[in-house]
């Protein structure tokens, strides 16, 4: 990283006697007209000086100087990258072909400039499917903190081709904020620049490295067909909860290879989610669900693991190869689950299609609306917030 990273400092944990937390140098100084700073919980503790890149007005940062948060192996081929390099030949060309799609990636920092902009290369020449959007497929989609400490949507780019220079906010109100920007669902870049005005104080947010929770699954927990990144499950849980998260997502895949079980066994999670029923037949589901849980058990005693049920094609109620298709899904997810509980493995939670998004929330009778991913979350939340609670989250 040569000099782009200057230092890291850990902002917001010093307290006077009063409890308020004291100004440390070099803090990005808040205007007067701006509201205060989030209060110390409320952003990332350890920040990171970044040298830009200045032409003309535009200062450009390197997010890779600083990191992005979700993912769960910092050995990868490429920086954005979800897998480690050593997972090529080992799982399956499919599935290491959709790992090298940035979903579930995002990068946060601090800054006080009033405009932005993104920067970028994409791997792919593909930038929209018919039932996927430009802006979810391969845009970057940019939140702002807002001084009641919620991370609300601000801008995002547009792309059209492969090169993407644009910009993603102008004339933002003044002022000191924390900003996250989700990465491409299906797509991912080369390289990935914000630009800000020069002149601008800037600093980077380095990823957390609290354990985070980690979802495996299909195209749903990959991100389709949301419209933009910021409404990917994980993206929609990971601001709910305000813990990192891992997106393993991998469409038309996810069938409960032990590879993959292998390759999640070696996060430290602080949760296992397991939904990948909608690309698996009721034989696999049969043959693969004890095992794959019990490599995930057996190295890790104490994690706690979510096994989710197939969502209902939107046409089930008049198709009945569907109803089929989804009830024997069901029941053979089901069946492992129980067989798993009487054999004694424990910290298992399961989530029924009943909860998950209904014909009015799918775009194409299989894939999550925005609409639909706010369901999942919905669903997800109320069988993951005591659990993590009891992990201290």
């Amino acid at each position: 990283m040569g000099n782009h990273m200057v230092n890291r400092r850990h902002l917001f944990g010093l307290a006077g006697a009063g409890g308020a937390a004291l100004a440390v140098p070099g803090l990005l100084a808040t205007p007067a007209h701006a509201a205060a700073p989030q209060p110390p919980a409320a952003w990332p503790t350890e920040f990171v000086e970044v040298t830009p890149s200045v032409e003309g007005d535009i200062a450009w940062y390197d997010v890779s100087h600083w990191g992005v948060e979700g993912k769960g192996w910092s050995d990868t081929a490429a920086y954005y990258d979800r897998l480690p390099a050593k997972a090529e030949g080992v799982v399956t060309p499919e599935v290491w072909v959709r790992s090298r799609n940035s979903s579930g990636l995002l990068t946060r920092f601090v800054t006080d400039s009033t405009i932005f902009r993104a920067r970028y290369r994409l791997s792919l020449a593909t930038v929209a499917m018919y039932h996927m959007p430009a802006i979810g497929h391969s845009g970057v989609d940019l939140y702002a903190r807002t001084p009641a400490g919620q991370d609300a949507w601000l801008a995002n780019t547009h792309p059209a081709a492969q090169n993407v220079d644009q910009q993603m906010g102008i004339a933002v109100d003044p002022g000191e904020r924390l900003y996250t920007a989700y990465l491409p669902l299906y797509n991912s870049p080369q390289r990935l620049e914000i630009g800000v005005q020069a002149g601008a104080k800037f600093l980077g947010a380095a990823p957390r490295t609290t354990p985070p929770a980690v979802f495996y699954g299909s195209s749903i927990m990959q991100g389709g067909v949301a419209s933009r990144p910021g409404m990917s499950i994980t993206a929609l849980l990971g601001r709910r909860f305000d813990v990192p998260t891992v997106n393993l997502g991998f469409s038309g895949n996810a069938r409960m290879e032990p590879e993959i079980a292998e390759l999640l066994t070696e996060l430290d999670a602080s949760v296992y989610v397991v939904d990948s029923s909608p690309n698996m037949n009721p034989q696999q589901i049969a043959e693969r669900a004890e095992p794959f849980v019990r490599i995930l058990r057996a190295a890790r005693p104490d994690t706690p693991i979510v096994l989710v049920e197939d969502r209902r094609y939107g046409d089930g109620q008049f198709v009945e190869f569907r109803r089929t298709r989804n009830a024997q899904n069901a029941a053979a997810l089901r069946t492992a689950y129980t067989n798993l509980r009487r054999s004694g493995v424990r910290g298992l939670s399961y989530l029924s299609a009943d909860k998950l998004p209904g014909p009015e929330e799918l775009v194409d009778g299989s894939h999550p609306s925005d609409l639909g991913m706010a369901t999942y979350a919905d669903a997800y939340e109320k069988v993951l917030r005591p659990i993590l609670k009891r992990r201290g989250h």
